[in-house]
């Protein structure tokens, strides 16, 4: 990766950018082939639609690993350090968040009671999701895209993208797009942008995302 200036980012050029587009657009090309082919699948195999994404994300990530070879792999996409500081904040912001929808039930949301009912496996799955998803957006995505350009612009492409790519998602159901879940998913993902950025740590951002995801089953 180039010189950085004196602000701590490389000069922003479209060749500096060109392996990022190219991760990100390949990528969401092949999501939206692979939501066409698993919207075909009998609904028995429907935990093909739970690895599949995984394992693309996770394909993604080890290439632009392999092909860039950032310095401290594990520290430049937000995994380590875990010090004392990290631990707090990941755990005020998990208790902040999952309070949040605690505190929607009390005042009069209809509890869902999904949380205790679901399989454990379905547990597992769900965070996994969140593990690769936020590895790929704010590990890769925002941590490169911070590296040429000032967070106003880097946070907010970022969360843009993590929308476009929850898009086909909505095929693999039945209710169609939302756009109220999708300003949710923006407004969250612009968060767990801030986080990442503050924080210099991606557990934050993962805490915010898994309490969501929990909390939401209350």
């Amino acid at each position: 990766m180039a010189e950085s200036n004196r602000s701590g980012r490389e000069p922003f050029s479209l060749d500096a950018l060109m392996p990022l587009a190219l991760l990100i657009g390949g990528l969401f090309l092949v999501w939206c082939a692979a939501v066409v082919w698993l919207r075909q699948l009998p609904p028995e195999e429907g935990w093909v639609r739970q690895v599949v994404p995984l394992l693309l994300w996770a394909a993604a990530i080890a290439l632009w690993i392999a092909s860039q070879r950032p310095q401290r792999p594990a520290a430049w996409l937000g995994l380590i350090p875990i010090d004392r500081r990290v631990i707090l904040v990941t755990a005020v912001t998990f208790a902040a968040m999952f309070g949040w929808h605690a505190i929607r039930i009390a005042v009069g949301r209809p509890p869902s009671g999904l949380l205790t009912l679901l399989p454990p496996e379905i547990y597992g799955w769900m965070l996994a999701g969140i593990l690769f998803n936020e590895i790929l957006f704010r590990g890769v995505l925002q941590t490169r895209l911070s590296e040429l350009l000032e967070p106003k612009f880097a946070l907010p492409i970022t969360a843009i993208v993590a929308v476009l790519f929850r898009l086909p998602s909505f095929y693999l159901g039945s209710g169609g797009i939302e756009p109220v879940m999708l300003y949710s998913i923006f407004l969250l993902s612009l968060l767990a942008g801030v986080l990442r950025l503050l924080a210099k740590s991606l557990w934050p951002a993962l805490a915010l995302q898994a309490a969501n995801a929990l909390g939401s089953l209350l």
